[in-house]
């Protein structure tokens, strides 16, 4: 084990390096620091900075860099009597540690270099792999290796196949014949007697060796190699099929997270992306190519850490198929394409991503149950919401899809589920013991569940307008993280438990009194062309919220009393999504005076943390054992952790899909109970009272109203010092 290790004697050198590469994450001395050192650090072992020799990629130029590692790379191995034991990989093209046969054997003296007596570093060059150029060892340090570990991966096992092939028959072949030995003369004689003396030399001069088809030839003649296949499925394939892929949900999220996952190496490597739409919506798009131009491009090409070849292995694994879901044949024709695809393997799973509108739910699942089902794996279909209008319609929805689907083939995704605090909200309550305790009506005085945009609802107002604030984010959204928040611990990390615990939570959640409600509209919204259109239709203005405060209380012991405050809005003064629970105040006369509430503060987006407002004592030759102050304890996420990216909620919601993993989807019965809740409220809102919202300008914190609301069920604001008023630094 690792306790069988002196950690403090093993020094770490690199065999390959790339040079020139644009992203850190193509840097292979970074995937080192994060496999070994980030791991032993878990494990309590601190791994030396000093002892891993990599190439320092920041000297120009190229063979710069290379000289200055040598010289390093001589020293360290005359000091350790190594190298002790190399690990390689072998590549797709039969090269192994940036000895690519591409390069030596486009100008053989190269091979003579690679494989010289002396230990050098290379420059190397490939066409094939995303960073052409590299720094690398030569074949000669890699054959002095006491012990040699070659990794076989998807695609490898076959040029491992070939190399060894070759091997073999070199060496069980007969020995060649021998060459003629000719001879040169050096110095001619006429004797007296007519004969001619003729001295001669043998030529003792080899040939040049013929390059091999892979350097590992060269390795194996000299070293024995102990070879480890890493896990291949050879079983099953995968394809994911996203429905509606010319549309804007697809090419904005749905296609970038699939290719961020395609960046990361998470998608299974023989699953094979395909995109559908009705040829009669997107007359433009009749092929791969036209699809990928015209609207995937533009907007991969804006991912972070995506480069030209990156791209370019991402458009070999994509189809496009246009198909009419009312013409049978059609959808054949997609049902033998993802059969061709995967015809190579035992099983075919399909997950289908519906970025539809629900009425087209029931009959695109028809389609595709009766003549582009799997049968031999499994068949998944993701839903995006919205999910109905009221309970009625998304009861209605639910039954049509239970028509054709099993609950356990049917993942209704909502994407707040997955962003890094939300999966976040468990954790900090049942594995920090002392925290979930507090989560408790003897501590909180209220709790408040904040969404806010700076943007109004441009481009898509006709939707919008038939939805609103409340059941645009709360209903869903906001009602899945107040499920986590306020939940009991589940009887396992199972995701049925974890489900059953939340729907628990929505049944004790009573229906809101429309007394606890204050909706609003921002200045402005009655002028977007599409509300102006949809106005004149009804004949009245529009009633549409874009700004809410509901305030919801929970029939159980643990929550009893507390208020859930939840606030979400359009067209606000900052984009911020926060969970913050304020704690009681100290009663009257307590040891340190009139101080303001703690809180725990958890910032969902932007700039995801957990903090916590507690007080301290203010430093100072001056000040008094009662002079405290508000400060903060601080997890910074991504400085604790050293995240250079947090994936994004689709990327993760997608790969859980494709893994079987339902923690982080609704469950219908999750659905129903949520509407149950907010059911009445809707209906008094638009149909009974037809109250008009409040308005409140662009850019501004809400209507006055609504901070009345909050106010009166025992929030506190308080500035950085403490004094009741506008925090300065995280006001909701």
């Amino acid at each position: 084990g690792r306790s069988s290790i002196d950690w403090a004697r093993l020094y770490v050198f690199l065999v390959d390096e790339r040079y020139g590469f644009k992203n850190a994450d193509s840097c292979n001395g970074l995937l080192v620091r994060n496999a070994l050192v980030k791991n032993l650090l878990k494990h309590g072992v601190t791994f030396p900075e000093d002892h891993l020799v990599f190439p320092d990629t920041s000297i120009s130029p190229i063979e710069a860099c290379a000289s200055e590692y040598k010289e390093r790379l001589i020293a360290l191995l005359d000091q350790n009597h190594g190298p002790h034991f190399v690990t390689l990989g072998l590549g797709t093209d039969m090269s192994v540690a940036s000895v690519f046969p591409e390069w030596y054997q486009a100008a053989p003296e190269r091979w003579r270099i690679a494989t010289a007596k002396n230990i050098n570093v290379l420059c190397t060059k490939t066409s094939i792999y995303e960073v052409p150029n590299r720094v690398c060892v030569n074949l000669r340090l890699i054959r002095m290796a006491e012990n040699i570990m070659l990794f076989l991966g998807e695609g490898s096992d076959e040029a491992w196949g070939r190399i060894k092939a070759l091997y073999d028959v070199e060496r069980s072949g007969s020995k060649g014949v021998k060459r003629p030995r000719f001879l040169e003369p050096e110095q001619m004689m006429l004797r007296a007697d007519g004969y001619m003396m003729v001295q001669a030399r043998i030529p003792f001069a080899k040939p040049m060796e013929r390059p091999p088809a892979s350097p590992l030839e060269y390795v194996l003649k000299y070293s024995n190699i102990q070879v480890v296949q890493l896990r291949i499925d050879k079983v099953n394939h995968y394809s994911v099929i996203v429905l509606g892929a010319a549309g804007d949900l697809a090419k904005k999220k749905t296609f970038p997270a699939i290719f961020q996952l395609h960046l990361g190496r998470f998608l299974p490597a023989s699953a094979s992306i395909i995109g559908v739409d009705d040829p009669n919506f997107h007359s433009d798009i009749q092929g791969t190519d036209q699809f990928w131009d015209r609207r995937l491009l533009p907007y991969l090409e804006m991912e972070k850490n995506a480069d030209t070849q990156d791209l370019a292995e991402f458009r070999q694994r994509l189809h496009f198929v246009p198909v009419n879901f009312s013409n049978k044949e059609s959808v054949e024709a997609l049902n033998q394409l993802i059969q061709t695809l995967g015809s190579d393997k035992q099983k075919d799973n399909r997950v289908f991503y519906l970025a539809l509108p629900s009425f087209l739910f029931s009959r695109t699942i028809a389609a595709l149950k009766k003549h582009c089902w799997s049968n031999t794996g499994f068949c998944r279909v993701i839903v995006e919401k919205p999910f109905g209008k009221n309970g009625k319609e998304a009861k209605e929805l639910s039954d049509s899809l239970t028509q054709y689907l099993h609950e356990s083939e049917t993942y209704r995704i909502d994407h707040y589920l997955a962003k890094t605090l939300v999966l976040n909200l468990l954790t900090l309550r049942f594995a920090n013991r002392e925290l979930g305790h507090l989560f408790h009506s003897h501590h909180i005085a209220n709790v408040r569940i904040t969404f806010k945009e700076p943007i109004g609802v441009q481009g898509r107002a006709g939707y919008f307008d038939g939805y609103g604030i409340i059941r645009d984010i709360m209903q869903n959204h906001l009602m899945q993280v107040l499920t986590l928040v306020a939940m009991e611990a589940p009887a396992s990390l199972v995701a049925e438990d974890v489900r059953d615990e939340k729907v628990k939570v929505l049944k004790q959640i009573r229906p809101i009194d429309p007394k606890d409600c204050v909706v609003g509209q921002y200045d402005g919204y009655q002028d977007d062309p599409a509300i102006q259109k949809l106005n004149e239709e009804r004949g009245y203005a529009s009633r549409c919220p874009t700004f809410a405060v509901v305030v919801m209380y929970l029939d159980n012991e643990r929550w009893s009393g507390v208020p859930f405050i939840m606030k979400a809005g359009k067209a606000l003064e900052v984009q911020q999504t926060i969970v913050r629970l304020q704690f009681k105040k100290a009663p009257p006369g307590s040891l340190f005076g009139d101080q303001p509430q703690n809180e725990l503060v958890i910032r969902i987006q932007p700039n995801e943390a957990i903090y916590y407002k507690i007080l301290a004592k203010m430093p100072g030759l001056t000040q008094r054992a009662k002079d405290v102050q508000q400060t903060v304890l601080d997890l910074d996420l991504k400085k604790r952790f050293e995240l250079r990216r947090t994936p994004e909620a689709y990327e993760k919601l997608i790969h859980d899909v494709i893994q079987g993993e339902s923690h982080n989807f609704v469950r219908r019965d999750e659905l129903e109970e949520a509407w149950r809740i907010f059911d009445p409220l809707l209906n008094s809102l638009e149909n009974e009272e037809k109250r008009v919202p409040e308005r409140y300008a662009f850019g501004s914190r809400g209507p006055l109203k609504a901070d009345t609301l909050i106010d009166s069920k025992g929030f506190r604001r308080y500035t950085v010092t403490g004094v009741p008023g506008f925090a300065e630094d995280d006001f909701d």
